[in-house]
């Protein structure tokens, strides 16, 4: 139950926390890279609609997944020289968190809309433009409490630098660099499924399949004529917002036990 004295915090945390935004530089180039990746597709008028998702697909996965973990990071090591004080004082660290993870889905929803504003001007809003700006938002999200996680667990600014760009880097490259090099052994060929669902899991590897052979409709390898694969496909959307949700929920809960430590690593 949502106290009097926990919306008081929750506030007060969402307030100081875009307060100190307005001067963060990761903010900044977020927001840049969102104005210049909403601007490509005008460079095609004829297939700004068509091109618009793929544009946002690989701008999602190499650049604003990134800075939107190291804006959840930064968040989270703002104030890591007032822990000592913050902590002592008598207010709930869920509602204080959740003040600090509300003010980053507020910077971040209008970035994701402003990834596909353009084109919807020129082209009107279509079913998947609207699905385009609310995956980048989910994902940007989870990126960003999964950094606002590291620098609660991590609170030396370089060594938590450094996890989260290996966290990103595996999310991105390493694990389908592994999945890749087994897929050619023949217990993966039986066992196609155990194979797919790391891939499922990881939620920049979700967005890239279910943008491209969802919405793309592009025709699976071999390797995914299995009947989890075919659900997925034809459930991409679904699975994406289930996953995203769980993503949010997990890092949130990994931020607020690193929140509760008494001492650093």
């Amino acid at each position: 139950m949502i106290t009097r004295t926990h919306a008081m915090t929750l506030h007060a945390a969402f307030r100081r926390e875009i307060a100190e935004h307005r001067l963060n530089r990761f903010l900044h180039v977020h927001m840049a890279l969102c104005a210049s990746v909403a601007l490509l597709p005008l460079f095609t008028p004829d297939a700004a609609a068509r091109s618009a998702p793929a544009w946002v697909l690989q701008a999602v996965l190499y650049c604003l997944s990134l800075s939107a973990l190291l804006l959840g990071l930064s968040a989270a090591h703002g104030d890591a020289d007032e822990f000592p004080v913050l902590f002592t004082q008598p207010v709930s660290r869920a509602a204080w968190l959740g003040g600090k993870a509300a003010a980053l889905v507020a910077m971040l929803v209008p970035a994701s809309v402003l990834l596909v504003f353009p084109t919807t001007l020129t082209s009107g809003l279509t079913a998947t433009l609207g699905f385009v700006a609310a995956a980048a938002a989910g994902v940007c999200i989870a990126l960003a409490l999964l950094g606002l996680a590291v620098g609660f667990w991590v609170r030396d600014h370089v060594r938590g630098l450094l996890l989260a760009l290996g966290l990103w880097f595996g999310l991105l490259f390493g694990m389908d660099l592994v999945l890749l090099a087994l897929s050619g052994a023949p217990w993966v060929q039986t066992h196609a499924a155990a194979w797919v669902v790391p891939l499922m899991v990881n939620p920049l590897s979700a967005l890239r399949v279910t943008m491209l052979f969802g919405l793309e409709q592009t025709a699976p390898a071999s390797i995914g004529t299995g009947g989890l694969v075919q659900w997925w496909l034809a459930n991409g959307g679904l699975w994406l917002a289930l996953l995203l949700s769980a993503w949010v929920t997990g890092t949130f809960g990994l931020g607020l036990l690193g929140a509760r430590r008494r001492l650093d690593l």
